[in-house]
């Protein structure tokens, strides 16, 4: 069984994530009842059983979990025929409660968990209590809404918001005694202690379906079950887990850093109760926000070896700027004490923001392969066009293996500073090296250009044999500016980390650091990060940016741009003026030109299609930075042209990069209600994204959705209330009697102007 975690749950429901080393994913949802929670304990694969089992270990996996289903689960469909009686026995209290969900579809009603109690000298189960969803009294009127609670084993019960005074005559409150007790013996088996059948509201045997709780049943029966199963199977994790943070302190290396671990017990080792506080967080994430994302890798010996999550905000933001990604490893390989592993992108305002946080147990290839997937599953599937990483082998293997479509790239920083510490005789050696170096890198106009200069650095050098010299020649295309023609990279690729907009991290995660002083950073950061671009947002719709110079090119874009972006552009703007250009061939409509900057004091080439408007430079700025470099421009300025080039100007630089339309289907193609309900879930998440900016906002989409909830309750209860002997509609023929209505205003309007014109006539 394969469930995505991508899909969100709403209210109450929680959702956690375990990817299995073969990449398999586990769900799990949680109703949140005292003494209940849950973990996945999915079964877990070796490396060695992933070579020698190769691409049917999944197949066996899951044929092994629908086994233990089988087993975990009600005996046949002996409860969808059998009454509970006093005495009556089970095998667990999941059995019992699945028994009496089934018993309460038959008869016509709905049944929950009320309670459930644990030994305190055990800690196991002992005691539970299922009722009907309609026990207790009326909420108080003050109460403005609430959430119909969820039965932990149905994973497609929905918790739906209810408005005090909506008439439901399947949901109100009406102190219905009807519940069935169950207790557990010392032998383990589960035995009716006392059972109540008479309700004092109505039923409904034959419109079960309508039942919130049992809607979905009917499609999707042993997904709930299996569900069930495993819920029932997994809080042996977190007691693992958990022993595992009380049991282990981590091991620190000399440098402090997370190290000298056997190869064979590769797993975190954090501080005592670290654990605990990261799950309790992941919870309270949730409670917050389900489009919250975890997943949690577990060893062999079910001991936590990787975690992986991602906010709400970031998996939005991932639609509008998850063009160009940044997986930064840095706290992993400088050996802080944490193995800190952040995924980075850039919104239009160029500020940094987080697209997910890992810590990690190890850096190899297996590791890297179950982070990218947990990963790529939490953005929807989505690959970004550019993923820039450290130089490292594992990693080109994991990218290539789980991003295949995305452009592997190397920072350009991470290079740089890796030559004192490769290279460190040669520089101590002869001062020239570093010139002749940095020449090569900044100032080769091509490919032919690059290799020549590098092949003379080798030469005169004696770095033929240097391993890492030629590594980095042998990966130029993935970091060497020369050969970035057509890669954008926004401006994540800088000579120095420093100047570098992913930066931002490194005043918040020092190489001391603890878990518990890394939570309270991560709620700062994520509080800044929200205060900041609001700020920007504010400030570029509502106040027009400095102009220092009267260039077109500065007018165009000053009103396009964000004042972040502007600013940096400007700067080219200005710089135009220092520039010579020459025209130095003509192919066609293809022009190639020779532009000497006095600022840098070299010399670019400029080539230009007069037919396509395209234009490109030799100092790779836009692909660098996403906007056009002087160079570009005064070529443009040459050739008559004042405005810059549609294809040239990024959407994701300008004000309105958040206001893409959201892809949306029709809901007449939709079949599926988890699928419906998805769909609207994620479109909730980027009202509320857009709706919280502002009061004025919140008080617009507040009404729309109330609004809109209005009128689903309205043609929801509508149906609910037709004769069930009737002849239910399906869902073309709801298409074919709204077209009818369609149909039948447009003949009305029609012949209402005919009617008018006949009068005027």
């Amino acid at each position: 069984m394969r469930i995505d975690l991508g899909q969100p749950l709403g209210g109450r429901h929680k959702e956690a994530t375990l990817l299995n080393a073969n990449g398999d994913t586990i769900h799990c949802s949680d109703e949140g009842h005292v003494g209940d929670g849950h973990v996945i304990d999915p079964p877990m694969v070796s490396e060695v059983e992933r070579e020698k089992d190769g691409p049917n270990l999944g197949r066996r996996l899951l044929d092994n979990r629908e086994k233990n289903y089988a087993t975990d689960g009600v005996s046949g469909n002996s409860s969808k025929n059998t009454e509970p009686h006093d005495g009556m026995e089970f095998e667990s209290k999941e059995e019992a409660f699945s028994f009496y969900r089934e018993y309460a579809k038959s008869v016509g009603f709905a049944a929950i968990i009320k309670a459930s109690r644990r030994s305190r000298i055990s800690g196991k189960f002992i005691d539970a209590k299922f009722a009907c969803t309609r026990y207790g009294n009326k909420r108080e009127p003050a109460v403005d809404a609430v959430a119909e609670p969820i039965s932990t084993t149905d994973i497609m019960a929905i918790p739906v918001k209810k408005k005090r005074g909506r008439t439901n005559r399947f949901g109100s409150k009406t102190d219905c005694k009807a519940g069935m007790h169950v207790k557990r013996r010392k032998d383990g088996r589960w035995v009716i202690h006392s059972l109540i059948k008479e309700h004092n509201h109505e039923i409904f045997p034959g419109e079960a379906y309508y039942l919130r709780r049992h809607r979905d049943s009917y499609q999707g029966d042993s997904h709930g079950d299996t569900l069930h199963a495993i819920c029932a199977r997994t809080k042996k994790i977190y007691d693992s887990m958990t022993r595992q943070s009380s049991g282990c302190k981590k091991s620190q290396s000399q440098k402090g850093g997370l190290r000298s671990q056997p190869k064979n017990d590769q797993h975190l080792r954090l501080d005592e109760g670290d654990i605990q506080l990261m799950l309790d967080h992941f919870m309270l994430m949730q409670d917050q926000n389900p489009n919250f994302f975890y997943a949690i890798d577990l060893s062999p010996e079910q001991r936590l070896r990787n975690v992986f999550w991602v906010d709400a905000k970031g998996r939005i933001d991932y639609g509008n700027f998850g063009d160009v990604v940044f997986f930064d490893t840095t706290y992993i390989r400088d050996e802080y004490r944490l193995p800190f592993a952040p995924f980075i992108g850039v919104n239009h305002h160029c500020q940094s923001f987080l697209l997910g946080c890992a810590f990690l147990a190890d850096e190899t290839k297996s590791t890297y392969v179950w982070l990218m997937r947990a990963w790529r599953r939490a953005m929807g599937g989505h690959a970004p066009q550019v993923i820039l990483t450290d130089q490292e082998e594992a990693l080109k293997e994991a990218i290539a293996e789980v991003l295949p479509e995305s452009q592997h790239c190397f920072c350009l920083w991470q290079i740089l500073s890796k030559v004192p510490e490769k290279v460190s005789y040669m520089i101590n050696q002869d001062d020239n090296f570093t010139k002749k170096f940095h020449k090569c890198i900044s100032k080769s106009c091509t490919a032919e250009q690059f290799e020549k200069r590098w092949r003379k650095i080798v030469d005169k050098f004696n770095l033929g044999d240097n391993s890492w010299f030629r590594s980095a020649y042998e990966d130029r295309h993935r970091w060497a500016p020369t050969y970035m023609k057509g890669i954008f990279l926004a401006g994540m690729s800088t000579v120095e980390r420093s100047d570098s907009t992913i930066s931002f991290l490194d005043k918040h995660v020092q190489r001391k650091t603890t878990f518990k002083e890394f939570l309270a950073q991560y709620k700062t950061i994520l509080q800044e990060k929200y205060e900041e671009e609001a700020k920007a947002d504010f400030e570029s719709w509502h106040k027009q940016p400095g102009l220092k110079s009267p260039s077109p090119f500065g007018k165009q874009m000053a009103a396009t741009y964000t004042h972040a972006v502007f600013k940096k552009f400007q700067v080219e703007v200005l710089g135009v003026v220092a520039c010579h250009p020459r025209k130095e061939s003509e192919d066609g409509d293809i022009q190639s030109f020779k532009v000497q900057d006095f600022v840098e004091n070299r010399d670019l080439i400029v080539g230009r299609s007069e037919r396509t408007l395209d234009i490109s430079c030799s100092c790779r700025s836009f692909e660098l930075n996403g906007f056009l470099c002087r160079h570009a421009m005064i070529v443009l300025q040459i050739s008559g042209l004042h405005n810059v080039p549609s294809q040239y100007i990024l959407r994701r630089w300008t004000k309105d990069a958040k206001s893409i339309a959201l892809s949306r289907q029709s809901s007449s193609i939709i079949l599926s209600r988890i699928d419906r309900y998805s769909d609207l879930c994620r479109q909730a998440f980027y009202l509320g994204d857009e709706g919280s900016l502002s009061q004025e906002s919140y008080a617009i989409a507040s009404a729309a959705l109330e609004e809109a909830l209005r009128k689903c309750e309205s043609i929801n209860n509508s149906t609910q209330s037709m004769d069930s002997n009737s002849p239910r509609l399906g869902l073309q023929d709801l298409e074919d009697v709204n077209k009818g209505n369609k149909t039948s205003k447009r003949d009305k309007k029609n012949s209402s102007s005919k009617e008018e014109r006949d009068h005027q006539v």
